[in-house]
């Protein structure tokens, strides 16, 4: 989070300065600015590299390092680029090259939300309806030893778990269910903890702690299948348009060194 606010603080100043930049694309800090980002972004395939390679041939460092490298570069380079264009399509060349790179930049903002929904963390490690589910019923278990007893209250919150193992079948009902599941757990939620009783022991804050953790799991449940759908689709046009730019940066360069 911090990067991408000094990322997109940068990217404000330099739109709002740009026409007091001192940068020439073609010379000194403008034009290696241009070869810096471009290089960034060209190493920006080391990430799915790292993934599909063979145990004996792959590149130190975990998955979810070179995720997170992937990421970085995938915010820097762009930045370099925007100063080294000065915020400006400029000839038709750079236009396409400076088009390709804000479409590949916004679809890998994009994948990484896509991503949060299906995996944990940056480990790599994909979720899994099951675990989901067992997580729920690990934490309907806690509430019952913590001291939500009444059969009413279980059987209502035992009903969200339901829905959004039912929702994660098919692609249509988890769409619906990420909008319908997410509004009533969250009045459902704030009704409950309401209704709970106030105040700093440890027993009263693990209850209510375990209560809110409930229904995140079930919206993570219910969220399951629709993120990850659309996480396969994703990738389908993600890395057809990153060749895209790989070909408009090249024409680009070659553009310019000759003309």
């Amino acid at each position: 989070m911090l990067v991408i606010l000094t990322v997109g603080a940068a990217v404000a100043w330099g739109w709002l300065h740009r026409d007091a930049l001192p940068i020439d694309p073609e010379d000194g800090l403008g034009y290696w600015l241009g070869i810096g980002g471009g290089s960034m972004m060209l190493i920006l395939l080391a990430y799915p590299l790292r993934k599909r390679a063979k145990p004996a041939t792959r590149a130190p460092g975990t998955v979810g390092f070179w995720f997170r490298f992937h990421m970085l570069l995938g915010l820097l380079g762009p930045l370099a680029v925007l100063y080294h264009s000065r915020f400006s399509w400029g000839a038709l060349n750079s236009a396409m090259a400076l088009g390709a790179m804000v479409i590949v930049a916004s679809s890998g903002l994009v994948g990484r939300f896509f991503y949060s929904r299906v995996h944990r963390g940056y480990s790599g490690r994909k979720l899994e309806l099951r675990s989901l589910k067992r997580e729920m019923d690990e934490l309907l278990a806690q509430l019952a030893a913590a001291g939500i007893s009444d059969d009413g209250v279980l059987e209502h919150i035992q009903a969200f778990e339901d829905r959004a193992v039912r929702a994660g079948s098919a692609f249509w009902p988890s769409a619906a269910a990420v909008i319908g599941l997410g509004v009533e757990t969250r009045f459902a939620e704030r009704r409950l903890l309401a209704a709970m009783p106030r105040g700093a022991d440890r027993r009263t804050l693990n209850l209510r702690a375990l209560t809110s953790d409930f229904f995140q799991a079930v919206r993570r449940s219910a969220e399951f299948a629709f993120y990850d759908r659309l996480l396969r689709l994703w990738h389908l046009f993600h890395l057809p348009l990153f060749f895209l730019l790989v070909a408009a940066a090249i024409l680009h360069i070659v553009a310019v060194h000759m003309y």
